[in-house]
């Protein structure tokens, strides 16, 4: 329930409240009937009009089909996220050189296991020294149940300023995919840090609209506190849902198009101005992206520390 405080017409004050909790879904990992291809290089799960390839090499979903229409770019999967764009701030405080090794970790598949409706995939992460176990599974109505666990070795441990800027997992789909719909803190873009200005409810934007134009470059376009997030044509597309409330963005960028590198001023001329669409949409969903700071811009930011425990699921 939304309140509003005016005076003269103009806007002094405004508040939501919670009148009834949003019931999110729960994780049921239900026996299914699901038709299963297994290969040396793959294994392909088939159940409600979707079909989902886990490559063995990658440990990754690689192809994601609904009633036969490609969700993904040719060859671009579905893998986890740790890297954002760097904002100004975070260039302020260095955070892009502290954090570096978190942008294109190895990943290495060390085991993987398939059962009746589900793969399980053990991913070693060797420059960061931690574990990560990616669970895949297809009910029988066709969702796609993704559970990420990370789990730092001992040697990690020990290690101080491991951070990351965000957690999660991102995608790549198809261009024609270019309409979004969500529940969640909107219509503009906010972080964990910086979101009371924008209320949860139901919006709808085109993906180009996503992105904030800021003089230069940088992470824009996030959403926290989301219930649900969909990309869509307009009539079909892929909804993403979580048991827990989490962050979602679209964008018709790459975050290689925004991040200016680990120096700045290798790019400094560089305008939003300049920037040029994509043939794709790129989708991040993730359980937590680093805040903003914004207090002193030189730091005073929250990171995510790798030593929590913590699961995903889309």
């Amino acid at each position: 329930m939304n309140f509003t405080c005016k005076q003269d017409g103009q806007v002094i004050a405004r508040q939501q409240f919670v009148v009834q909790e949003y019931q999110f879904p729960e994780l049921k990992n239900e026996p299914a009937n699901v038709a299963k291809e297994e290969t040396k290089s793959y294994v392909k799960l088939t159940a409600g009009g979707t079909t989902l390839t886990i490559g063995k090499q990658s440990g990754m979903i690689d192809y994601l089909d609904v009633d036969g229409q490609p969700m993904l770019i040719d060859r671009q999967s579905i893998a986890p996220e740790f890297w954002r764009a760097p904002t100004d701030n975070d260039y302020g405080a260095w955070i892009q050189q502290r954090w570096g090794k978190w942008k294109q970790p190895q990943m290495k598949v060390e085991s993987l296991t398939v059962s009746d409706n589900s793969v399980v995939a053990k991913i070693s992460l060797p420059d960061v020294k931690c574990g990560m176990t990616m669970t895949y599974t297809l009910t029988a109505d066709g969702a796609v149940i993704v559970c990420e666990q990370m789990e730092p070795t001992d040697e990690s441990k020990n290690e101080k300023d491991q951070w990351l800027f965000r957690y999660g997992m991102q995608l790549q789909m198809p261009k024609q995919y270019n309409q979004v719909e969500y529940y969640g803190r909107g219509p503009g873009e906010n972080y964990c840090d910086r979101n009371s200005s924008e209320f949860i409810g139901r919006y709808q934007s085109s993906v180009s609209d996503q992105y904030f134009p800021y003089v230069r470059p940088q992470e824009s376009g996030n959403h926290t506190d989301v219930r649900w997030f969909q990309v869509t044509d307009g009539q079909c597309g892929l909804m993403f849902e979580s048991t827990a409330p989490f962050e979602c963005s679209a964008l018709p960028y790459l975050v290689e198009d925004l991040d200016a590198g680990m120096w700045k001023d290798h790019r400094w001329g560089q305008h939003s101005g300049d920037l040029v669409e994509r043939p794709l949409t790129q989708v991040h969903v993730q359980q937590k992206q680093m805040g903003l700071g914004c207090v002193n811009s030189w730091g005073a930011i929250g990171g995510i520390n790798h030593r929590t425990y913590r699961k995903y699921k889309v």
